[in-house]
């Protein structure tokens, strides 16, 4: 059930909610993470590929993006974070020739860290954060979408291809694994 039309308005069903991050739930969202990488065996990195987590403001907020947390009751229980780009303000791309982030004439998006942990899997929240954020883009101008996600996540490739997602061409992620990752991009959003 929707709230309101605003792109900060809450998603609530029973005790779930979707809303805005506040840096309350900065320890909820790590946890979330470290619970998700836990459970596939990635590992963790503080300082380096995790620390947007750390710093959601800086990262997220401050630039222009947004970022909300999925709360059951109290508990925080999963997350997602969108940023925007343009040709001054390219993605982050550790190899630099992702061919999904080759089109600098376009204002797009990136979406980042939708986690949920299992328990909460399957019910629609993954879609409803995602929509959130692309609901996001498309508010400020934003005509296109990337996101990168480790090969092992198939429930998340299964995810973005049903919401229009394409596959395409895949990277080393710069995190401690050197996870391989898979490219999907949206356009129109």
């Amino acid at each position: 059930m929707r709230g309101s039309s605003s792109l900060t308005s809450v998603f609530s069903a029973m005790s779930f909610q979707i809303v805005p991050y506040e840096s309350a739930h900065r320890e909820g969202i790590i946890a979330v993470v470290q619970d998700v990488h836990r459970e596939y065996g990635f590992s963790w990195d503080e300082a380096g590929y995790h620390r947007d987590l750390y710093e959601i403001e800086r990262t997220y907020l401050e630039p222009g993006g947004m970022f909300w947390t999925l709360r059951n009751a109290e508990r925080i229980v999963g997350g997602v974070g969108v940023t925007l780009h343009d040709k001054a303000h390219p993605a982050h791309d550790p190899q630099g020739s992702a061919p999904i982030e080759r089109a600098p004439e376009l204002k797009y998006a990136e979406l980042h860290r939708l986690y949920l942990l299992k328990e909460c899997r399957g019910q629609g929240w993954g879609r409803r954060m995602m929509q959130l954020t692309i609901d996001y883009a498309t508010s400020h101008g934003c005509t296109r979408m990337i996101a990168w996600s480790d090969f092992v996540l198939a429930d998340a490739h299964a995810l973005y291809r049903k919401a229009g997602f394409v596959q395409e061409g895949w990277r080393i992620c710069d995190d401690p694994d050197q996870s391989r990752e898979h490219g999907f991009w949206k356009e129109p959003l």
